[in-house]
């Protein structure tokens, strides 16, 4: 009966280890400057709290800058304040911040942290697909631009961008549109539309499908309509900054007018005094030499341009398959973002017509919604001679942005 009792007895004190054992192993452990040790689950992380739930001491809220270590087997959720999220094991070295990121160590300062949260990795995988739901959020913004190139000019333009976040996916829409007049005259419209569907099959490397349409009247295009696909991989992609290269096949539709629409009257003008000079000087030479047959051709060529100054000017249109490869690029600077987009558009059924695009912006907060943006955008066309246009438009502008939605 001793035995049995004793047996007994040891069972449980070896039960009571293992509990305690397998407790510790997976609780989260703190050291405080102090040198003071909690044990227990730590709730959330911010840049100057951290609240901490102990079975002996309840719920509590420590000073971020009082805890020297955190040791934790499962990893964080680290959550920055530009809507930027990473998943990885966390440390603290010198009142620093260390997130470990498939064996990446990378330094944050605790200026960038919005808040951290622990993770588990054995979370099942439906119930993070159901946890996974699209996060909506946008912007909307006015600028004032002052443009130079085909048509000089200043003009207002607004714009409206909704981008639909998941882990592996993102949609992102955008419209906006130009207009400006000069002495009840209008000398700018310009509008356009994109569509972009992001999939990442790997974390930095992704597949894409673009769609866009675009009218810009002041240099002359009337339509130009893209669709395609293609591939990209992220080289850079830290809290702070990041940088993209990828490439895409586009099929390509544009619309080219003849003449600046809102110049129609203008060149309707123009052309009828060419017209009148062309019978005027003929004239005159067919007074002086009455044999001068070439004369008589000037004057009829002459009537017919004063009559039908456009002539028989109609838009043209030219369908291609091109090659779009880009480069894209952001970094935080204090408190702003700076980004900038470089594309290069050449032609895979004539080689020597290609387009170049550069964007560059630069958004500043002025409260936790609105931000101040300055742009400068610069556009070339290699075929710019035989549309009768400037080579290079170039754009700055600046104005306000309101954001909406959730970052994260």
């Amino acid at each position: 009966m001793k035995t049995e009792k004793f047996i007994f007895f040891l069972f449980n004190i070896i039960m009571l280890f293992l509990i305690l054992k397998v407790s510790n192993l997976y609780a989260d452990s703190l050291e405080l400057n102090n040198g003071d040790r909690l044990t227990g689950k730590i709730i959330e992380i911010t840049n100057d709290q951290l609240s901490f739930c102990s079975d002996i001491i309840g719920t509590i809220s420590i000073r971020r800058s009082d805890v020297k270590k955190i040791e934790r087997e499962e990893p964080f959720e680290v959550s920055f304040m530009n809507g930027e999220t990473v998943q990885g094991k966390i440390a603290i070295t010198n009142g620093n911040l260390i997130v470990i990121e498939n064996e990446n160590k990378q330094s944050v300062s605790w200026e960038e942290v919005q808040k951290i949260i622990p993770i588990s990795e054995s979370t099942p995988q439906d119930k993070i697909e159901k946890e996974d739901k699209r996060k909506w959020s946008g912007s909307g913004k006015v600028l004032a631009s002052l443009q130079k190139g085909t048509t000089d000019t200043t003009n207002f333009e607004s714009g409206v961008t909704v981008l639909g976040k998941r882990m592996k996916d993102f949609i992102n829409i955008e419209l906006s549109g130009a207009y400006g007049e000069v002495e009840s005259e209008i000398n700018t419209r310009r509008y356009n539309g994109s569509f972009r569907y992001q999939y990442y099959p790997e974390k930095k490397w992704y597949i894409y499908t673009d769609a866009g349409a675009e009218r810009d009247e002041g240099r002359k295009l009337g339509l130009r309509g893209q669709v395609g696909g293609g591939t990209g991989y992220e080289i850079l992609s830290q809290p702070r900054q990041t940088w993209s290269i990828e490439g895409a096949l586009m099929l390509t539709h544009e619309e080219w007018l003849p003449y600046v629409p809102f110049q129609k009257e203008k060149v309707k003008q123009e052309k009828i005094q060419e017209g009148l000079n062309q019978v005027v000087n003929s004239s005159q030479r067919l007074i002086q030499d009455p044999t001068d047959v070439a004369s008589l051709g000037g004057i009829l060529g002459g009537t017919v341009k004063v009559f039908n100054p456009l002539g028989n000017a109609e838009k043209t249109t030219n369908d291609f398959t091109s090659l779009k490869l880009g480069s894209k690029y952001t970094r935080k600077i204090l408190h702003s973002d700076l980004s900038h987009n470089l594309t290069f558009e050449p032609s895979l059924e004539r080689f020597d017509y290609y387009r170049i695009n550069s964007l560059t912006n630069l958004s500043t907060p002025v409260s936790r919604n609105v931000s101040v943006e300055l742009t400068v955008s610069n556009e070339y066309d290699s075929e710019h001679q035989k549309r009768d246009i400037e080579p290079w438009e170039h754009r700055l502008s600046a104005g306000v942005k309101y954001e909406f939605g959730k970052k994260e």
